[in-house]
């Protein structure tokens, strides 16, 4: 069994003669939190809608579960889009049982087990019109619950939700994916709490995908560093650890990368010079989480 629940390979779609979605290539692996980032008409909520069958693709492939026959694989997945898809003159337990029976699912007792799940297993008789947008969210993820899914789409669940509320949904998915084994993927344009969560990160700008990492990268990807460019990169590297003891430094991409030494580039520029190293341009570069995700999302950072 394929270890990706979700694998795209030039993923397109294209609404009027514009590629919402432009050739995106997104991997998930099972077990993943995937926080699925981007402004406010990225492309994000288009990908799911086709990944999850509700729109088709214009070009490019899709495989679930590592098969490129998607019936089978979407019959695995829970998808909640845009706004909950509740009735508002019931109750969460009548909410859940009829789409439990909509679904075919005969197990009456699965109904009390996903309320509890969600958190609403106390709420009686209140009618879901009366519910928080909170209660409303979580009781829109116990719908897509009814049929056991393997793997989550959630399309920006704490949109609008107060801090308690986003509290209970990240709470939430959290249990669904460390409990229940449940894949999940997360879209947001709020970096703060995705930051809380997610274990891989995929950034869309303007239709494309800009980058993937993992959360674990992160810090290396923002940390402050001195970005030095010269002629011989190789040499410049075996100077400044024999000249100046710098050890915490990587050459990548003809980019000599150094992350301890950072009141130094003086020093470092005399050195090199001194050397017949020709500098072409030295630099000091680090943002913090929000700023490094900012220029993802307006598309300034692609090769970080």
């Amino acid at each position: 069994m394929s270890e990706y629940v979700l694998k795209t390979t030039d993923l397109t779609k294209t609404y009027s003669h514009t590629d919402v979605v432009d050739k995106v290539n997104i991997e998930i692996k099972k077990g993943d939190i995937y926080g699925f980032i981007g402004k406010n008409g990225a492309g994000k909520t288009t990908t799911i809608r086709v990944v999850v069958g509700l729109a088709s693709q214009s070009k490019g492939d899709i495989e679930l579960f590592g098969d490129k026959h998607l019936n089978k694989g979407r019959k695995k997945i829970g998808t909640v889009i845009e706004y909950p898809a509740i009735y508002p003159y019931m109750t969460a337990k009548e909410n859940v049982d009829t789409q439990r029976i909509l679904l075919g699912v005969k197990d009456k007792s699965k109904t009390n087990e996903i309320l509890d799940i969600v958190g609403l297993g106390n709420t009686g008789k209140k009618k879901a019109k009366n519910f928080s947008l909170g209660m409303k969210q979580r009781l829109a993820i116990a719908l897509a619950l009814i049929g056991d899914p393997e793997f989550l789409f959630l399309d920006e669940p704490t949109n609008g939700l107060d801090p308690t509320g986003i509290k209970e949904i990240r709470d939430l998915i959290l249990k669904l994916n460390k409990e229940h084994n449940i894949t999940v993927m997360v879209s947001s344009h709020i970096l703060g709490e995705l930051a809380k969560i997610a274990t891989r990160y995929g950034v869309i700008s303007k239709g494309k995908l800009v980058k993937e990492f993992y959360a674990n990268d992160l810090e290396n990807l923002v940390r402050s560093k001195i970005k030095i460019k010269v002629n011989d990169p190789q040499t410049a590297i075996s100077l400044l650890k024999q000249q100046l003891n710098i050890e915490n430094c990587e050459l990548k991409d003809d980019t000599i990368y150094i992350y301890d030494h950072l009141d130094e580039s003086g020093k470092i520029n005399s050195m090199l010079a001194k050397h017949d190293i020709i500098i072409e341009s030295i630099s000091k570069e680090g943002d913090d989480y929000e700023e490094f995700f900012i220029k993802l999302m307006e598309g300034e950072v692609q090769n970080a």
